[in-house]
Parts: C-alpha cells; sequence; structure tokens
C-alpha cells in the first residue's frame, strides 16, 4: 500500500477518533453510562486502527524515503492538525471526568462519615480518607 494511500486511511481513523471523542463528551454531558461505555469502546478501537495504520505508514516510509512528496506532506499537516484537535478534545474530557469523580468521591465520603476534603495522599501515593468523629450516613 502507497504512503498516500494510508495517510489518508490514517486522516479517515482520526476523524473517527474525533467523532467518538464528540459523542464520549455528548455521554458525559448526559451523565449516561451506557452511552459513555460505548463511545469509549469505539474510541478505543478507533485509536488501535489509527496507530496500526500509522505503524504500517512508517514502515512504508522507512522502507521508499523517496515517497514523501508534496501530496504527502500536505496530508502529513493535516494529519498533525487533526491529532491536536484530538489531543484536545481527549484533554478537554479528562478534565470533565475527573471533575466528576472528584464530586462523587466527596459525596461517597459524606455518606461514609469522612469529610468531603480535597484527597489526602499517604507515602505510598494513595488517598487517605479523612474520618470525622461522627457515625457514617448510610451502612453497607
Amino acid at each position: 500500500m502507497s504512503v498516500l494511500v494510508l495517510l489518508t486511511q490514517e486522516i479517515e481513523a482520526l476523524q473517527r477518533i474525533l467523532a467518538t471523542l464528540s459523542a464520549e463528551r455528548a455521554a458525559l454531558d448526559e451523565r449516561a453510562p451506557d452511552a459513555l461505555l460505548a463511545a469509549s469502546t469505539a474510541k478505543a478501537e478507533a485509536v488501535a486502527l489509527a496507530a496500526s495504520l500509522e505503524q504500517q505508514r512508517q514502515a512504508q516510509s522507512a522502507a521508499d524515503p523517496a515517497a514523501a512528496t508534496a501530496a504527502a506532506s500536505s496530508l502529513i499537516n493535516e494529519l498533525k492538525t487533526l491529532a491536536a484537535e484530538c489531543r484536545q478534545q481527549n484533554d478537554a474530557n479528562g478534565l470533565l471526568i475527573r471533575g466528576q469523580r472528584r464530586r462523587v468521591e466527596g459525596s461517597l465520603n459524606v455518606l461514609r462519615g469522612g469529610r468531603a476534603a480535597p484527597d489526602t495522599y499517604g507515602r505510598d501515593g494513595e488517598t487517605r480518607l479523612i474520618q470525622a468523629s461522627r457515625a457514617p450516613l448510610a451502612s453497607y
């Protein structure tokens, strides 16, 4: 397969990743766990495909260095732009996920009788529940 074909397929794969990141964001905004799981699965598959195509392209480029044409250069620039967009969207989704996780952990700490406080880390890097002197609000 030619480098140009592989680049085109890699661009299509990154466009699929971007679409799954948008679906992931919508699922996070709606707090829809089933949709989030489906989007995360689709994202993982799209990322695996893009990584495979990148490896094939790099192997082909190494085997035929003269294949770096102006058309390939243009496609590589498009690829870099899409990769940056994917990174930005993935980082934004990660921030949203971490914020939601902190809210859930804070609520669980309150229910367990701890304080809803920022994470406290021990020497081993593990978070510690700050215990309050009151009984938990719920037991299990």
